[in-house]
């Protein structure tokens, strides 16, 4: 996946975002709404695995780099 780190924070906080809006309306309007929350709320957590973990990989793509071209 070729994303920048700031596309990443937007993707997570906009998943979490629609997730708490769709628990918001569970709450105001029964629980069918909280269905539509857990999508959101599961591809914001991955978004957010990927945020945390995007300069870990990024430093492992930059070594491997290194390392090919030294050859």
């Amino acid at each position: 996946m070729a994303a920048t780190k700031v596309q990443l924070l937007m993707f997570m906080i906009a998943c979490f975002v629609s997730g708490g809006l769709a628990i918001g309306l569970s709450i105001i309007y029964g629980s069918s709404f909280f269905t539509y929350s857990i999508p959101g709320l599961v591809v914001g957590a991955f978004f957010a695995f990927k945020y945390a973990t995007f300069d870990k990989n990024k430093a492992r793509q930059e070594e491997h780099k290194r390392r090919r071209n030294r050859h």
